[in-house]
């Protein structure tokens, strides 16, 4: 216990008793503390640093923010129950995790962790990366530091970035950026108030190669860091630990990916392409199987195509969505750009959570059409041609009229994809979402 502390012993909000400090970092310090109604219940409170606190402008970001977060209810995401101003300083106030933190797990360890406890570890924080991202709340510092494990081994995410909305100008004089160095994505470092998921995964991605190797796979001071990670590619894990699946070092080279089209579109594709990898040996098998039937008779056949034409349909309905969400948007943001030129601040706010609310569902219907595609890719070529051809149509009839592209507009979009599907087959390449949106029927770009 810090006994210059005044904090400590101290009762705020007529609520919480503050009984020690437990940590610090870069958003401020965190204390242990408890109802004073009922003592056996403990917070973790975190009193944001005064550096971040002193724009005047923070006060409604800090409770805007606080309110975002409050919406994360997720089994992996420790829980934020309050958050107050009491005189200069601002508190927010998380559930207690009876635990350590993964970066204690790693450390103790000395050297690294068994792929089966590290992916199952790494899992439930993919469940909880995309919990956030599914209300359009980024993370923005993933690090072993800020996963907690629990007694029984779960995993729990904490420390959202609550003070990414201080401002530039804020960042910008007090010389950082937000976020943890060794972990940060490329685009982080050039503009870290202009990110998107995206920068989270490279993040994650960088966590599971320090938990499947023992260590970080950039290492120097800040201005090191940021030229390893804006222009050298993340080492493959296995030139560190021969033993980890080439499938499972695989993903981590995709998910740290320089660019942000290059990497897993999001965490369920990243989750996806981790159990495709765990199931290894059973997909082996069913290979040898698909091999046997296709040497014995037919009803494969049938049922492959089955399969395939679902697979198709799916793909094509998520980019016609894709592409009527990514219209909707663009008539949202000209409506915002007119309400800030207006200074109608009602309509401004009214705007934002539209646009956010447009850009949460292309990142779902993307992340569809992605996972789609790569299911697609497992199937013979020939099959998947036929049914995204002119064939394809046989699905199309008696389709609802509410369907989200005109007969029209579908032909484009099976064109669409199967090009994706021949570029995916030829060089292992997943489409970018910013290159499908240039394609949509209507856009002028080529």
């Amino acid at each position: 216990m810090n006994i210059n502390d005044d904090l400590i012993g101290k009762v705020v909000h007529d609520s919480y008793l503050i009984i020690s400090k437990i940590g610090e970092g870069a958003m401020g310090r965190v204390y242990l503390a408890e109802n004073v109604r009922v003592r056996e219940k403990k917070y973790a409170l975190k009193v944001l640093k005064r550096e971040l606190t002193s724009n005047p402008k923070f006060m409604n970001q800090f409770f805007e923010e606080a309110t975002h977060q409050a919406q994360l209810d997720h089994p992996n995401v420790v829980q934020m129950t309050d958050y107050f101003k009491e005189g200069e300083g601002y508190y927010l106030v998380l559930n207690f995790v009876e635990g350590r933190s993964l970066a204690e797990v790693i450390d103790s360890g000395h050297r690294p962790m068994p792929p089966k406890q590290a992916l199952h570890i790494f899992k439930e924080i993919l469940a909880a990366l995309n919990s956030a991202h599914e209300k359009a709340i980024l993370h923005r510092d993933i690090k072993a530091s800020n996963v907690m494990i629990d007694h029984s081994g779960m995993a729990l995410l904490t420390d959202f970035g609550i003070a990414r909305q201080a401002g530039d100008e804020q960042a910008a004089s007090l010389g950082r950026v937000i976020g943890t160095p060794e972990y940060m994505s490329p685009e982080q470092y050039i503009d870290s108030d202009k990110v998107d998921h995206r920068s989270d995964v490279y993040s994650a991605g960088i966590l599971l190669f320090e938990m499947l190797t023992g260590r970080l796979p950039f290492q120097g001071s800040q201005n090191e860091l940021r030229e390893q990670h804006l222009g050298v590619p993340v080492p493959n894990p296995r030139s560190i630990n021969p033993k980890i699946k080439k499938c499972l070092a695989e993903i981590v080279v995709k998910a740290t990916q320089k660019e942000p089209g290059a990497r897993f579109q999001g965490c369920v594709a990243f989750l996806k392409a981790i159990e495709r990898c765990e199931r290894g040996r059973r997909w082996e098998i069913a290979a040898l199987s698909l091999a046997i039937l296709l040497a014995t008779g037919t009803w494969y056949l049938v049922q492959n195509e089955k399969t395939v034409r679902s697979l198709a349909t799916l793909s094509v309905d998520n980019y016609a969505l894709l592409c009527r969400e990514a219209e909707a948007l663009k008539r949202k943001e000209l409506g915002l750009r007119v309400a800030r030129e207006t200074g109608n601040s009602a309509m401004e706010e009214a705007f934002s959570k539209e646009i956010n609310a447009h850009q949460v569902k292309m990142n779902k219907f993307f992340g569809e059409y992605d996972n789609a595609l790569d299911e697609l890719s497992r199937y013979r070529g020939s099959t998947v041609r036929e049914v995204l051809t002119e064939s394809g149509k046989k699905e199309e009839a008696g389709r609802a009229a509410a369907d989200p592209a005109t007969e029209a507009e579908r032909a484009r979009f099976r064109q669409l994809t199967s090009d994706n599907f021949e570029a995916l087959s030829s060089s292992g390449k997943s489409p970018a979402k910013e290159t499908m949106l240039q394609k949509c029927p209507g856009n002028s770009s080529p």
